[in-house]
């Protein structure tokens, strides 16, 4: 019975986010009320009450969710990469941007909650929202120190570097949806190459002889 229950109680609660999800979206949050959710679901606002605290806290759960399982997706797709390999780099990244946009395509309305929907909630949420941007670049960032410390790349800071990526996607993501100049096909691949460029500007001599040793032996395959 109490597993019953439990179940019973998850699935209000993902009702309950399912339409606010869509409403925020459509109508931005503060043209959302709560009365807007609950009759979209058909039940009471005594009930709403029973899973949230008040429409904020709604919203901040739902923003601190999907920011959580975005984060952890990527995580998981670029690990491991040969670093030193421009195949591998290039495949990773390239893996690395159509899991993103994957995922704008799976949850268009959530991206765009993400990407512009908290700010002007207020000051605290907006603060919670920036930093787990932050997280996302702080992630790259990390990696880039690794790449720095095994010495394939040199002379960068590593939040610069991991900041434009970012801001790169994040706006790149925005204007897919939003302006339709572009496919998908097109912002992975301009991505992937904007990407590589970069890290290549950076290689030490270590880092360009692995490239030049690569680039030769695909060379030689190739005039067999």
């Amino acid at each position: 019975m109490q597993r019953l229950a439990e179940k019973k109680r998850k699935y209000i609660r993902e009702m309950i986010i399912e339409a606010a999800e869509g409403l925020f979206s459509q109508h931005g949050y503060h043209n959302t009320q709560i009365m807007d959710i609950v009759k979209s679901v058909g039940m009471s606002a005594g009930t709403f009450y029973n899973y949230f605290r008040d429409k904020r806290d709604l919203f901040a759960q739902i923003t601190r969710q999907n920011f959580s399982n975005f984060r952890t997706r990527i995580k998981e797709v670029r690990k491991p990469v040969n670093i030193w390999v421009r195949s591998d780099r290039i495949a990773k990244l390239n893996e690395t941007f159509s899991a993103y946009f994957d995922y704008i395509d799976m949850h268009q309305q959530q991206f765009l909650i993400l990407l512009r929907g908290s700010f002007g909630v207020d000051e605290e949420l907006d603060d919670s929202v920036w930093n787990y941007y932050s997280d996302i670049a702080e992630d790259l960032a990390e990696d880039i120190r690794n790449w720095l410390d095994i010495g394939v790349i040199a002379g960068v800071n590593p939040h610069t570097l991991a900041y434009s990526v970012v801001g790169m996607a994040m706006h790149l993501g925005h204007s897919y949806l939003m302006e339709k100049k572009f496919t998908r096909e097109q912002a992975i691949q301009t991505l992937t190459t904007l990407s590589n460029i970069i890290f290549e500007s950076y290689l030490t001599e270590a880092g360009r002889k692995a490239l030049d040793g690569e680039t030769k032996a695909v060379a030689g395959g190739l005039y067999r």
